[in-house]
């Protein structure tokens, strides 16, 4: 078992937010400065209006269970704004950010993803895919989150209750692929 600190980053400011992103961190009181680098290395390819909050504080859990075990704080949190040029975007679509683990639980690669968007229309290039600026931001961004020194990783509840795994993030990948996001709630 190991005690996992949950950050939820909310999104909020353009129609269809409020959202959330969620990291995990593997050690107590973590700074989430690397997490705020990181949404300000990417602002630029948000349309203006959008606003992160990083907290410096949430939830710790049980790694196996998910169980809700106390609370953290820690330090170097804060508000991002989007900074990107225009207001013109592609609503529920973006990119996605794999963070590889080098973990095998129950026979599958431990593998997570977050999800980024809505992108401004000048993300993408003339084809309808990602531009090359835009996947180099975000892979330079995500890859020095993975390597920041601080220990951050993925959750996998498992098949069944209590067997849950935490597997530390290695690296990060940016596919070079449109990604979409529907929405749950009518």
């Amino acid at each position: 078992m190991v005690t996992m600190r949950r950050l939820r980053v909310s999104w909020d400011g353009l129609g269809g937010l409020p959202g959330l992103s969620t990291f995990y961190y593997g050690v107590a009181s973590p700074n989430v400065s690397d997490c705020k680098t990181f949404f300000t290395a990417i602002r630029d390819s948000f349309p203006a209006g959008l606003t992160w909050n990083i907290p410096s504080s949430g939830d710790e859990l049980d790694s196996t269970t998910g169980q809700l075990t106390g609370v953290w704080l820690g330090t170097g949190g804060g508000t991002v704004n989007a900074g990107g040029a225009g207001a013109n975007f592609a609503a529920g679509t973006g990119v996605r950010v794999r963070w590889p683990t080098g973990v095998i639980h129950n026979g599958r690669r431990v593998l997570g993803s977050t999800f980024f968007v809505p992108l401004t229309v000048q993300s993408y290039d003339t084809s309808g895919t990602i531009a090359s600026a835009t996947l180099t931001t975000f892979q330079t961004a995500a890859s020095a989150f993975a390597a920041s020194g601080v220990a951050k990783g993925i959750w996998s509840k498992g098949r069944f209750d209590g067997d849950g795994v935490y597997a530390a993030i290695n690296s990060a990948e940016v596919p070079d692929r449109v990604t979409s996001l529907r929405s749950r709630r009518t």
